[in-house]
């Protein structure tokens, strides 16, 4: 694991995981959501995808990458630090960009401004779903600033007691500006949909199951998808949310599909079995 200089105000803490260049010599960038870490891809990315090359940063004022030294926590700000990234660690070559909630939003707005860094994306349950409730968000930003255990505790009762420490963790560890900022992003992340139009990379959207904790109800999915000159997706029933820990092989399947296929026509994938 190595740090990835930004430029000298925010430096990211960047996780590498084995494998050699793929034959097409498209490398993988995986994105977490708000509040975790690059260490929530470890079994996904050396389980599904060990043969590639595959890094894993932490985002501005998460993990163990630097906090932004004036609390700028906006989409363009952490898009801004990946397509530095990207460019630092693999030049011209497009990379497979992974993005899991905020990282899906993240992505989406990298391969808009940046488009070629950008060969394949990947979005996982973004949140784009105007009627989406951020309580679950609302709550843990109130709760990691207590020193007592109630974090973890709400998070077990979603995630059980092992999961709920180790993400009550993580989620503490964040900067305070990241929870504050997300919450600002306007209901539907409106900013991603004027986006879509725009993005020629062949696009896979992976959909949660809403009676879960998924982000998306069917119809936007869809919508999403269709204003994608190049969009497919793939709906996954009973996936949780963070859908790449709850289903990883399905999402391992579909992702490598999409990178390797030649002949991606944007059709809608079916759904995979729960």
């Amino acid at each position: 694991m190595t740090p990835a200089p930004h430029t000298g105000i925010v430096r990211l803490h960047v996780r590498s995981f084995g494998g050699t260049p793929h034959r097409d010599g498209s490398p993988f960038v995986l994105l977490h959501g708000l509040g975790v870490s690059g260490v929530v891809w470890t079994a996904f990315a050396r389980r599904q995808l060990g043969d590639r090359t595959v890094i894993a940063p932490d985002l501005r004022g998460h993990g163990e990458s630097d906090s932004s030294p004036d609390d700028a926590y906006a989409i363009s700000d952490y898009a801004a630090d990946i397509a530095k990234l990207i460019s630092d660690r693999f030049g011209g070559t497009p990379v497979a960009l992974v993005g899991h909630s905020l990282g899906g939003l993240i992505a989406i707005e990298v391969a808009r401004i940046w488009p070629k860094s950008v060969g394949h994306l990947v979005v996982l349950d973004p949140p784009l779903d105007q009627s989406h409730s951020r309580e679950v968000v609302a709550t843990v930003a109130q709760l990691r600033q207590l020193p007592s255990d109630d974090l973890e505790a709400y998070l077990g009762g979603f995630h059980g007691v092992a999961a709920g420490a180790s993400l009550g963790r993580l989620f503490r560890a964040a900067a305070a500006g990241t929870y504050a900022s997300y919450l600002a992003i306007p209901p539907g992340a409106t900013r991603a949909w004027d986006a879509a139009p725009h993005i020629m990379a062949p696009t896979l959207l992976v959909q949660a199951d809403v009676s879960t904790d998924g982000a998306l109800r069917d119809e936007v999915a869809a919508e999403f998808v269709r204003r994608l000159p190049n969009g497919r997706l793939l709906r996954i029933p009973g996936a949780a949310h963070a859908v790449h820990a709850s289903h990883p092989n399905e999402v391992g399947h579909a992702v490598r599909e999409l990178v390797d296929s030649a002949g991606f026509t944007g059709a809608s994938a079916p759904s995979a079995s729960a």
